[in-house]
């Protein structure tokens, strides 16, 4: 079992100081490298961070069965006041859906430089942790199952063409441009971004693309799938470039299916809640909240659905929303429901985006206040409120995170499970790479893999699917959109005190790479006659 451990704390040194047998201070280092690499942020990492101000959570009686006796003496020597490795945000409520006595923790300014090395954890101690943390475990077997797609990132050679780096060289000039009055922060948040594209990108060329599948939502993650959408279409194998083949508002697609009562009823193995989440379908059984008397779109019996009843008006919703063509833009269907009055194109556009942008929060946000006063959700509320209202009922019963998970682990079984699998079967010899709802593959193969996932769409969720096979994109020069993307989140952090609220991502290494990168890059000669 493999962990990351961050390279700027010598662990070796501190545990030194202790004065302890040569023993004991090999035991105490392994496990001080071991909370470390529970708590740090990477460039790998780090959007998973983000929402929780980049600690990370630790439940001290799990750690304790872990470390042993010797997990508040750890604690206590990383957060010692005096040069402290680790901070912690002394709140037990960051985690409100998992057991008391967790909290925060992460890397101090000083140690948060994002660069780690790898280390081999010993048989003995690997064992506990995957007894005491069964996600971790659940990585591991999803790993082995899902063996095949982690086989082609070492069957298939990954590289990427040089004109990656004047794309970089061109995105961050942009940024820069865009500076107000030569703000420090807002430049350290750009070199930041530039270098930690430039550490994604060296990783590829390296061939470090470390292929796992996550314990947690099934999905296989690497240096690729932490690619930004905007390089990968510089990503190659064997030197041929990469088509995608994407499932259009797979999210919604997906929950068309899962709010059927077959879904949530069924027991054998298949496309249902007992299949792709045993441990929530078990929770809802075992407290009675699985009745049998769900939905039924064929017997037209209204639902109680977790002892809530469905009124005539809602019930119509949800049948609507499942018979909506996902085949022919489900973004541009939802919002030509919304407005009775033709809409200019170019604000049409802009509508489309507003609400797709807001799709995710629409499936997962729990925030009452934020339901009822947001504008895109209101509006899908008023076409389709029993879709809303199962979608409240169930961030109520089964939690938004692990609801989350369901329909994100929903996906990995249609896509890996399912079409990956049947096509590496077919075509032993040919490489097929995931990004979540996206397939990757050579432009010959794209009608093939579509072909195969509207079959199986069909077969498992009832409706024929939307799809979109794209080229990829290797223009060196950014689109103003993809730039304006990227300012949004850079501009309002002008200030110390905002840089603060999102330091915890902003690594001393990646600003370092950034600058040097940007300041001695040569432009091209055209970037240079357009300037």
């Amino acid at each position: 079992m493999k962990i990351v451990i961050p390279t700027s704390v010598d662990v070796k040194a501190m545990v030194a100081g202790l004065n302890v047998s040569p023993t004991k201070a090999k035991g105490f280092e392994m496990r001080i490298n071991y909370f470390l690499s529970q708590v740090m942020t990477t460039n790998e990492n780090w959007k998973i961070n983000k929402d929780n101000n980049f600690y990370r959570n630790i439940c001290s009686e799990v750690m304790k069965q872990i470390i042993g006796d010797d997990y508040y003496d750890i604690v206590g020597l990383l957060t010692s006041k005096i040069n402290p490795v680790v901070e912690c945000d002394e709140s037990y409520s960051n985690l409100p859906d998992k057991e008391p006595k967790c909290k925060g923790y992460r890397l101090t300014s000083q140690y948060n430089t994002g660069e780690y090395v790898y280390r081999q954890l010993p048989a003995k101690f690997a064992s506990k942790v995957l007894k005491y943390l069964p996600e971790d475990a659940e990585s591991i077997r999803m790993t082995k199952h899902y063996s095949f797609l982690i086989e082609q990132y070492h069957k298939h050679q990954m590289g990427i063409n040089p004109s990656v780096y004047d794309y970089i060289s061109n995105f961050g000039q942009e940024l820069l441009h865009r500076v107000d009055e030569n703000n420090c922060y807002q430049k350290q948040l750009i070199y930041n971004v530039v270098g930690r594209w430039l550490f994604d990108v060296q990783k590829l060329e390296d061939g470090e693309l470390n292929p796992m599948v996550a314990g947690s939502n099934h999905r296989v993650n690497s240096v690729f799938t932490n690619l930004p959408k905007v390089l990968r279409g510089f990503v190659e194998c064997s030197g041929k470039p990469l088509y995608s083949i994407d499932l259009s508002a797979s999210q919604p697609y997906i929950l068309s299916k899962v709010m059927n009562n077959s879904f949530i009823e069924g027991v054998g193995y298949g496309f249902n809640l007992c299949t792709i989440y045993r441990d929530v379908y078990n929770k809802l059984n075992n407290s009675g909240l699985i009745k049998y008397n769900f939905f039924n779109p064929i017997s037209g019996r209204y639902p109680f659905m977790w002892g809530e009843f469905f009124f005539p008006n809602e019930v119509q919703s949800i049948v609507e929303f499942q018979e909506i063509p996902f085949n022919n833009d489900f973004y541009k269907y939802v919002i030509s429901k919304g407005f009775n009055t033709p809409i200019h194109d170019d604000e049409f556009l802009r509508m489309r985006k507003e609400f797709k942008d807001k799709m995710m929060y629409i499936l997962f946000s729990d925030k009452r206040g934020f339901r009822q006063h947001d504008d895109q959700i209101k509006m899908f509320t008023k076409i389709f409120s029993g879709v809303n209202k199962w979608l409240e009922l169930s961030h109520q019963v089964i939690g938004k995170r692990e609801f989350a998970l369901v329909m994100q682990r929903c996906e990995s079984w249609l896509l890996i499970h399912n079409v990956c699998r049947q096509f590496l079967n077919q075509q032993t010899d040919i490489p097929l790479f995931t990004i979540h709802d996206g397939l990757f593959s050579y432009k010959e193969y794209t009608q093939d893999i579509a072909n195969l996932i509207v079959t199986t769409c069909r077969e498992f969720i009832g409706v024929e699917p939307g799809l979109k096979i794209e080229p990829p994109r290797t223009e060196i020069y950014p689109r103003r959109q993809d730039v304006d993307d990227e300012w949004v989140e850079i501009k309002p952090v002008n200030s110390e005190e905002r840089f603060e609220e999102v330091k915890g991502g902003v690594f001393k290494s990646n600003i370092e790479r950034g600058l040097y990168f940007i300041s001695n890059y040569r432009k091209s000669e055209s970037y240079q006659n357009a300037a």
